[in-house]
This record gives C-alpha cells, sequence and structure tokens, in this order.
C-alpha cells in the first residue's frame, strides 16, 4: 500500500513539475497574444486622436492627454502572465505596447480628478496611439462601467 502511494505522489509531483518547466519555456519563446475582445459592447462613438507626448510643467514625465479608455476582462495576457479578476490592468496599443517593451511597468491613469496606478500586461490590438484597454476593476475606480468609453490621461511612472 506504502508503495503504490509513494508511486502515485511521485507521479503527480512529476507531471507539476513537467507542465511548469512546458509553462517556463514558452513564456519566454514569443509574447502571448491576448484574447481580449477588440470589439467592445459599449459606447464606440470615435472622438479626435490624442495628443501623445505632451510635457508638463514639472518634468520629463511623456503623458498621453485625451487618451480613449474602454475595458475588458483581463486574464492571459500578452506579457505572458495570467492576471487576477482584481487587477489594475492596462492594455496599451501595438505601438506603445512595442512587443513587451513595456511589461510590468508602473502607469498611472487620470480621469476626472482620479488617479490609479496601474501594470502594463498586456496589448489592445483594436487600439491606436494612446488609446488603451483598462481592466474592469481599473475602469471602475475612475469611472461606472455603464460609462463603457471615457476620456482621460495616462503616463508612466
Amino acid at each position: 500500500m506504502f508503495d503504490s502511494s509513494r508511486s502515485f505522489v511521485l507521479t503527480i509531483l512529476s507531471l507539476a513539475l513537467a507542465a511548469v518547466v512546458l509553462l517556463a519555456g514558452s513564456a519566454h519563446a514569443a509574447p502571448f497574444r491576448s484574447v481580449h475582445a477588440v470589439a467592445h459592447s459599449h459606447n464606440t462613438q470615435d472622438r479626435p486622436s490624442a495628443q501623445n507626448g505632451t510635457q508638463p510643467a514639472s518634468g520629463p514625465v511623456k503623458r498621453y492627454d485625451g487618451a480613449r479608455f474602454t475595458y475588458y476582462d483581463a486574464g492571459q495576457n500578452a506579457c505572458g502572465s495570467v492576471d487576477s479578476d482584481s487587477a489594475y490592468i492596462i492594455a496599451l496599443s501595438p505601438a506603445l505596447y512595442n512587443n513587451g517593451e513595456h511589461c510590468f511597468k508602473q502607469v498611472t491613469v487620470q480621469y476626472n480628478g482620479k488617479q490609479v496606478q496601474a501594470t502594463v500586461t498586456d496589448e489592445c490590438p483594436g487600439c491606436s496611439d494612446s488609446q488603451a484597454d483598462l481592466s474592469r476593476p481599473l475602469f471602475a475606480a475612475l469611472a461606472p462601467l455603464d460609462q463603457g468609453v471615457i476620456y482621460g490621461q495616462w503616463w508612466f511612472d
């Protein structure tokens, strides 16, 4: 009885180790493309493009003003990890995501006088310029979800 239990435990541990090695190898091979929807189920009226890269008087921080924010359900992300349902995540446009150049960097997102810190872990294939997708909890920290689309600013911390 002891030998079969030990054999079972060793088999389970071996399978778990193999899964970890397999996942770790694929995370470094190529960034995972996010599966979040390009088209959103909320208001999608267009607004003039954002003024990218304006410099505030206080220093050399690059701000993205007039950025269009929508939200999505975070999960498996383009940086190769999995985001929790409660994480404050921002998905950048392909140009700014730049093949993962900003993975796990911190940003500040501002809307209507509220500022919230978030982490870059995803790419928004349907976004252009400074537009970004925010995780549901991040969007909800800034505005009610039923607004669907808001315009604000963000910058790298």
